[in-house]
């Protein structure tokens, strides 16, 4: 019979197998981690290589302390030491943490000091006989001692050790003066998980229907934090349709990213920003209904679930809909406030700007509160820009032929299927192979090129390869009479009166309008392809011209244009795709005054209102012109700029905002703005 040492021994070896078995299945739900593993798997064979920090972020709930564990598990495996801590079980002075550390160390013979150079001598003798890592999670929090560990902990640690500093934001400022330093330190961004490795994290949580994995992914977006809370939601939850509970992980995801947020002020700037697809300084001002100081719009771009894209900044997809949906179940009339101003911000902004430039960004944003479930979907893409469009000219016209010919050899159905993650509304297409084809089916690129060289465009990819091809054929005097011959633009053309044809005679290279022949991409399951040729539309859509289009007879094509704002013309039908399939001319007339009524149908669309109701208050005693004084006050116009927008001399705009200071006893434009609660006026 074993002896009572032998016993109590195979008792502590079941438990470590135990133990093993457990970790073992840990390591199995880590997805999407494969290059952090590596590297530390690396760091632990070959050493840190020079870049002995490492900047380990990304915003609340992204697996940052879970990745930590799996490094923890690895380096015990491989006999390393790492040091975990978190900034949290400390108060951060320097002496302490090095305590901390001390505290972690495996014992050693002689009694142990805490004294700051006793923990870099064990470090050192650690360093000594094998791999040594020291990890400080959540970084963020660590406040003043940031620049004690940069400047003191850091030069005192022995060669080798690496330093894992995790938390929710990038290293910066201080850290990256020194280039001495800087060379030292590897960034490493935690992202969302892919669409496959969020399904094989739900599967190893025992999820098996695959109806449900898709939904949840769909629904959180490859979010780690989201994943794991909605794995748990009850089974009997209906996934996919508008009865699904989501309230329980939207309000923990919620709670999870708003204790950054502890300031109520700041936390109604965060709820504001919910709203909005891409926010900056104006656009919040204006839908908040007050001026923002630099400290409180400075404090919102710093949060971790804030990121900075091309068009100024945007919530975590994730935040900015949990965050909208709490808003719009508590206080629904003031979020529907919210909607409205931002939607009437968006429309003043094209109305302003359409006559002298692009506004495609502007339409896009309209398109987000006003559109339709799938075109709201993809413009909440943050891929955008990963394509380019390229004039065809003679000197690359073969590469846009060869497209052509491959999209022809390689054409696939279509099928497309997904859900407005706001609204929960379902969307489901489908188009055959050989009704794919018809987009480029009869289409000559050469004459096109000819006829005007900027005719026709084709999308490339950051590595060159021609994906999509555009013709968009602009309307004037010298291409009016090939479009007239044109069988898809003819029909539409010819059924004009003569004075209306006259109005497109334009004197090249100026344009009266533009007519779309085709636009076509090589996947059109693609979502980041469809967004820009989404955009290459919107880019058109607004500028004061005829926009017309004869699509392909299907009903995918027909729904896109009427979701899109576009109307049948009357009576005018062809047949030329196929020889016997009717099929209709669709228009978008934005010239002139036809632009309001364009706006109008967006906004009433959306369930908007035209206008807001800003006069029946403080603003009932001023006159016309000092209205339209204070509604160019709110698009952000200095005096000068309202002047040369009125036709009026600055010295008179000056006597009208004295005078509207003075009849609704205010004093300066930030109390103006406070007063009319922010609505921008349309109309």
């Amino acid at each position: 019979m074993p002896n009572d040492k032998d016993g109590f021994t195979g008792a502590w070896n079941n438990g470590r197998d135990s133990i093993n078995r457990i970790e073992l299945r840990e390591d199995q739900y880590i997805a999407g981690r494969g290059e952090p593993l590596s590297r530390f798997r690396r760091f632990l064979t070959e050493g840190a290589a020079g870049q002995t920090v490492w900047s380990l972020y990304g915003t609340a709930g992204i697996g940052k302390s879970f990745l930590l564990d799996a490094f923890r598990r690895l380096a015990d495996r491989a006999g390393a030491c790492l040091l975990q801590v978190d900034s949290r079980d400390f108060n951060h002075k320097g002496d302490l943490l090095l305590r901390q550390l001390q505290g972690l160390m495996p014992d050693e013979p002689q009694p142990r000091s805490d004294s700051p150079d006793a923990c870099f001598a064990r470090l050192e003798r650690l360093a000594a006989q094998g791999r040594v890592a020291i990890a400080l999670d959540t970084y963020e929090e660590m406040g003043s001692l940031d620049g004690w560990i940069r400047e003191r902990f850091i030069p005192n640690l022995p060669d080798g050790v690496l330093l894992i500093l995790a938390g929710r934001y990038r290293l910066k400022d201080k850290w990256i003066l020194s280039p001495a330093l800087r060379e030292r330190i590897l960034f490493m961004p935690l992202e969302q998980l892919s669409g496959s490795e969020s399904a094989s994290y739900l599967r190893q949580c025992g999820l098996d229907d695959e109806e449900r994995i898709e939904a949840v992914c769909r629904r959180t977006g490859g979010h780690p934090l989201a994943l794991a809370l909605a794995s748990v939601v009850r089974p009997q939850e209906h996934w996919a349709g508008k009865s699904g509970d989501w309230s329980e992980w939207f309000e923990q995801l919620a709670a999870a990213w708003l204790r950054e947020v502890p300031d109520a002020a700041l936390r109604e700037v965060v709820e504001t920003a919910g709203v909005l697809l891409h926010l900056n300084r104006e656009v919040l001002q204006a839908v908040i209904g007050r001026d923002l100081d630099d400290g409180t719009f400075g404090q919102l771009v710093s949060l971790s679930f804030v990121r900075k894209t091309e068009r100024g900044w945007m919530l975590h997809d994730l935040m900015r809909m949990a965050t909208r949906k709490q808003l719009e179940e508590r206080t629904p009339a003031h979020f529907e406030r919210l909607r409205s101003r931002a939607a009437l911000y968006y429309a003043a902004r094209i109305r302003k700007a359409a006559p002298y430039r692009s506004t495609e960004w502007e339409v896009g944003e309209l398109f987000y509160f006003t559109g339709i479930p799938l075109i709201r979907s993809l413009i909440q893409s943050y891929s955008r820009g990963r394509y380019t469009w390229e004039p065809v000219t003679l000197a690359n016209l073969g590469e846009g032929e060869a497209y052509m010919h491959k999209r022809l050899e390689e054409a696939t159905p279509l099928s497309l299927s997904g859900m407005d993650p706001e609204t929960e509304e379902h969307f489901d297409e489908y188009v055959s192979k050989e009704e794919m084809t018809m987009t480029i089916k009869h289409l000559e690129l050469r004459t096109w090129v000819e006829l005007d060289p900027q005719s026709a465009m084709l999308l490339r990819t950051a590595e060159g390869e021609a994906i999509g091809l555009a013709v968009i054929v602009p309307i004037h005097r010298g291409t009016l009479p090939a479009l007239s011959r044109d069988p898809f633009a003819g029909p539409y053309l010819h059924s004009l009166s003569p004075s209306e044809r006259r109005q497109l005679e334009t004197e090249p290279p100026g344009q009266a309008g533009w007519f779309i022949r085709t636009i076509d991409y090589a996947d059109w399951k693609n979502q980041d392809m469809v967004l820009e040729a989404m955009f290459l539309m919107f880019s058109y859509m607004c500028s004061g011209g005829l926009f017309f289009a004869s699509p392909p007879p299907l009903e995918f094509f027909h729904m896109s244009h009427l979701n899109l704002g576009f109307q049948p013309a009357a009576g005018v039908v062809h047949q030329h795709y196929d020889g016997k399939t009717p099929t209709p001319t669709f228009v978008l007339d934005t010239r002139g005054e036809k632009l309001e009524s364009f706006l109008r149908f967006l906004l009433k669309r959306g369930g908007l209102p035209y206008e807001l109701d800003w006069w029946s208050g403080p603003g009932s005693n001023l006159t016309e012109r000092e209205r339209e004084v204070v509604a160019l006050v709110f698009e952000g116009m200095t005096n000068g700029e309202i002047a040369k927008t009125l036709f009026i001399s600055e010295i008179t705009v000056k006597k009208h905002v004295s005078a509207i200071y003075g009849k609704l006893s205010v004093k300066s434009r930030s109390q103006l703005i406070k007063l009319f609660s922010g609505k921008p006026r349309i109309g």
